[in-house]
């Protein structure tokens, strides 16, 4: 394999030679077939042993070196699976094309796309460890799960007898200078909002609205950020329109791809009179207006553009009038952002709400929304909420089941050694933190009686959007904790 020119002369070597093998794979949420074969036949040519249960995960067993008889086995944990973001003007398909890194200062960043850092990097450290020649290290389990990005389901099925450790380092943390100890749980809630529609006018004008230029972010580490919210900025600007036209009809409205990215895009079809042009021109400019200058500090790429459009070459006719109004009204109605701040865990969000996705269809509107909370009862709450506002517009309510947090331990062997790691290999105390996000320690607890966890990782920012970028020293810091734990552990 020909080494990403971003990677050359980066230490540690190997972890960087395996992440740049990962950017050549494709490997988005239930594709990660092709990256589970090449870990495994790795895994072989170093004389490990693989398992892969029937939901994909895949476990490597890797026998002890220079370890004491009784060394515990420790479990490494990371997902396959990364989001598929892409700038709107880029072409790349994340079925088929390899992601572009390239360096920028002390960062790894992408070409246009998300990185794939998360949780890319986690698993090329694992690899690093795995084909070590010299690592101190006791028996050792590679965990690597399938479908995290889309709501874990790749732990949610694990086959609990493929796990014999019960000491887990998950590697799936963004904050090199914090050891994870807890994360909060989350569940998606779906409305799908019929669709009547009538044909137009002969005198109707189509027109095209489209929030575009946002940051977008990860929607729970992010979500008590001032970031933007595309579809929550389009409802604006539609309900201010329909307040000056009130023979607007909405013919479409579509934004967002992933349930845990705030969503930097959103776009609607609108159909209305041409003696109202004007009256909407004068609302869309003044609201214009209002929302640039109120998102200019924290969004500076925000553009808000109208553009006529041809309504007889359209796919669908316009929603009638009583219909576009529930549009708009959930628009408008529907959470999103920080629900609580916690009072256990100082400055952490507690609960959290992100209107991730609205797609139009011939025959519904279907909103997507993803709620996470450290309470259970908080994310039954709010997708209560949501669906009772749906459920007053005549939407048909869908509430996923979700996934729990991971309540941190009153006492913990591992987090205690890997403090002590921690010390050793940074020359610093690290920070013991929870995480507004979720992670698989939650549901690997669950599955695993007994299970002793912690989760630390390099500095990643910008998950789930194409501003996705890694700190390089952090990769090698990370490595530094990870190897001075697993000698420690043997």
């Amino acid at each position: 394999m020909t080494l990403p020119p971003a990677y050359l002369d980066l230490e540690p070597a190997a972890v960087w030679e395996h992440f740049g093998a990962l950017n050549g794979i494709p490997r988005p949420s239930g594709n990660e077939m092709a990256v589970r074969d090449w870990i495994s036949d790795l895994a072989h040519r170093c004389g490990a042993r693989t398992q892969t249960d029937a939901r994909g995960n895949l476990c490597v067993r890797v026998p002890p070196r220079g370890a004491r008889p009784d060394a515990p086995v420790v479990t490494l944990q990371s997902h396959l699976d990364m989001v598929c973001q892409k700038r709107p003007n880029v072409a790349h398909d994340f079925e088929v094309d390899p992601i572009t890194p390239r360096r920028d200062g002390n960062k790894i960043v992408a070409s246009g796309t998300t990185l794939g850092a998360d949780n890319g990097l986690g698993v090329a450290l694992m690899l690093a460890v795995l084909t070590s020649q010299d690592l101190k290290r006791g028996p050792l389990e590679l965990l690597f799960t399938v479908e995290e990005e889309t709501g874990l389901h790749g732990a949610m099925q694990l086959d609990p007898e493929m796990v014999r450790g019960r000491l887990l380092i998950n590697l799936d943390s963004e904050d090199p200078d914090e050891i994870t100890i807890g994360c909060a749980g989350g569940a998606e809630t779906i409305l799908r909002l019929p669709a009547p529609r009538e044909t137009a006018e002969p005198n109707e004008i189509a027109l095209k609205i489209e929030v575009s230029g946002l940051q977008g972010g990860h929607s729970g580490i992010q979500i008590g950020e001032t970031l933007g919210n595309a579809l929550k900025i389009l409802g604006q600007v539609l309900d201010a329109a329909a307040q000056s036209c009130p023979g607007l009809r909405l013919i479409s409205v579509d934004g967002g791809t992933a349930h845990n990215a705030i969503p930097r895009d959103a776009s609607a079809l609108l159909s209305l009179s041409a003696r109202e042009i004007g009256p909407f021109d004068a609302a869309f400019e003044r609201v214009r207006l209002e929302i640039e200058a109120k998102w200019r500090a924290h969004e500076p790429g925000l553009r808000l553009t109208r553009a006529n459009a041809a309504l007889a070459t359209l796919a669908m006719s316009p929603l009638t009038e009583v219909a576009s109004a529930k549009v708009l009204g959930l628009l408008r109605d529907l959470p999103h952002g920080v629900q609580q701040m916690s009072a256990r865990f100082a400055g952490k969000v507690q609960t959290s709400c992100n209107l991730a996705e609205v797609h139009s269809r011939a025959s519904e509107i279907e909103f997507a929304l993803s709620g996470r909370s450290f309470l259970t009862p908080d994310i039954r709450a709010l997708q209560s909420e949501i669906a009772e506002l749906g459920r007053a517009a005549g939407a048909g309510v869908e509430m996923l089941g979700g996934y729990p947090g991971w309540e941190p331990r009153a006492e913990s062997p591992l987090l205690d050694a890997t403090k002590i790691a921690f010390q050793s290999a940074m020359g610093r105390a690290p920070k013991i933190e929870v995480v507004h996000a979720g992670l698989e320690c939650g549901l690997l607890s669950e599955k695993l009686p007994g299970l002793d966890a912690v989760s630390f990782g390099p500095l990643i920012r910008g998950a789930h959007t194409p501003e996705e970028s890694v700190s390089i020293d952090s990769v090698a810091a990370t490595y530094r904790i990870l190897v001075a734990l697993l000698s420690d552990l043997a």
